[in-house]
């Protein structure tokens, strides 16, 4: 517990009043691990926030606290009498943020939940029928543990994997969805009573949920992004887990794994480079370019690259990076370090790292891994390059070592940081090291067009191997 100190006097604003606030009543503040706790002068509670509190900063030295997360719920006004609890406000502005709001930009959790509520980016996941039939798969070949079970859908969406629960019998199912999709999945639960009678859907981020704790038996979710970690929604998950989970309760899915291996692709590297040439104009409508030139290259080599990876271009067996999201920690997700080592079994140039994901629905009757590897049927995830601006030219039976980094970064993404290094085959010479820095947040869509994901994209069938409805 943390008592904040200066003078602070609370007002009480009702929904519809005349900002008027008169003396107001002196409280002192304390940060608990329940949250802020605001006291009279006589030590009796007055105001314990919750999960679904607001707060926001106005002039004055005010800071205004929403009793809830409607539009009609009342507010209360902290105002910083003196420049001790001007400076301690802060402490009661990040107290009352969420988790997510901590971690994410206005702007871009706006976007994030702009794009999320619109019906053709649902349906474009929906008809990835390797995503949509494995999760299908995953939950009705496994609904022994969905059986009169509670279960949450963590950012439900559409809805689709919570209607997939209460196929497997699920006799409640909290379907979370912080975007306006939340309507839509009303809608669809609603067109299907036998099973939405048992789908209580919820607009609401996790980390501001109002449900009592470990109310749940089983979370579902599909909180993968690009190279599994994009948008930070595993944290969402991960989050979840820690407030709502029972002891012992299962996760769909359990376990997600990070692959990464060398590669070399003289046609990518080409494109890449010829991609600045524009800004080699001496004289674009009189005006020299060639000033630009530098930062485009830079620029045009900071993107990650997305498409459907041919395998062989592959250099390397990869190397995994698992995260257990039973025992991992929201922590561990900001800062991910891969160690690399790639043994050479040809010479040529390596042109930077290819990476994929999978993961594992690990069911009590069967066990059911979700791909996006090279060579396998590709999903919307696609596969994901980065390209270095330097090659790394490497000798046959040379140890190619290095380091991929990811660092969370409050865009709802990651900067990479690669780095690769093979050692030089004179003696006294220092080993050939290359870089590059990388955003996932801002990728180079290449090449999305290939015959056969947009026929699995539009077939809507079920793998073989589905169980029956």
């Amino acid at each position: 517990m943390m008592e904040l100190s200066g003078e602070f006097v609370l007002h009480k604003l009702t929904k519809g009043q005349d900002l008027s606030l008169g003396d107001g009543l002196p409280v002192d503040l304390s940060l608990q691990d329940e949250g802020l706790a605001i006291f009279d002068h006589q030590k009796d509670l007055i105001y314990q926030s919750s999960p679904s509190d607001r707060a926001w900063r106005a002039g004055n030295g005010m800071i205004f606290i929403s009793l809830g997360s409607e539009e009609s719920a009342d507010m209360l006004v902290l105002r910083s009498m003196d420049s001790e609890a001007a400076a301690a406000s802060e402490n009661v502005l990040i107290q009352l943020q969420g988790k997510f709001d901590q971690r994410t930009e206005e702007g871009s959790s706006s976007l994030y939940w702009h794009y999320y509520s619109q019906i053709p980016h649902q349906q474009n996941m929906l008809q990835d029928m390797i995503r949509t039939g494995t999760y299908y798969a995953s939950i009705l070949g496994n609904a022994v543990d969905f059986q009169d079970k509670v279960v949450m859908d963590v950012g439900a969406g559409s809805g689709i994997l919570s209607l997939f629960a209460a196929q497997a019998g699920a006799k409640k199912v909290y379907a979370v969805e912080a975007s306006n999709m939340a309507a839509s999945a009303n809608i669809l639960k609603d067109a299907n009573p036998a099973l939405g009678a048992r789908i209580e859907v919820i607009q609401s981020k996790i980390e501001d949920l109002d449900l009592d704790a470990n109310s749940v038996d089983v979370l579902i979710s599909e909180p993968m992004g690009t190279l599994l970690v994009n948008e930070r929604m595993l944290e969402t998950y991960l989050h979840a887990r820690d407030r709502f989970l029972k002891p012992g309760g299962r996760m769909f899915p359990q376990t997600g794994r990070i692959h990464v291996a060398a590669f070399t692709d003289d046609v990518l590297h080409s494109e890449m480079m010829n991609k600045a040439t524009f800004w080699l104009q001496t004289c674009f409508f009189g005006v020299d370019l060639t000033s630009l030139y530098e930062p485009a290259m830079d620029g045009y080599f900071s993107q990650v690259v997305v498409d459907a990876i041919d395998p062989r271009c592959l250099a390397s067996p990869p190397i995994t990076h698992n995260v257990d999201f039973g025992t991992a920690l929201e922590s561990d997700l900001h800062d991910i370090v891969i160690p690399l080592h790639f043994p050479m079994g040809v010479p040529g140039n390596i042109h930077g790292v290819a990476c994929w994901f999978d993961v594992l629905f690990d069911g009590s009757s069967s066990q059911r891994w979700l791909s996006t590897a090279p060579g396998v049927p590709t999903t919307h995830w696609f596969q994901l390059r980065c390209v270095l601006r330097q090659p790394l030219t490497v000798y046959p039976g040379a140890d190619v070592h290095g380091e991929l980094r990811l660092i969370a970064h409050k865009r709802q993404s990651y900067d990479i940081h690669l780095r690769l290094s093979v050692p030089s085959l004179a003696a006294g010479v220092p080993d050939h090291v290359v870089t590059g820095k990388f955003d996932l947040k801002e990728p180079y869509y290449r090449q999305l067009t290939q015959p056969y994901w947009q026929s699995q994209a539009v077939g809507g069938t079920l793998p073989p191997d589905s169980p029956a409805l």
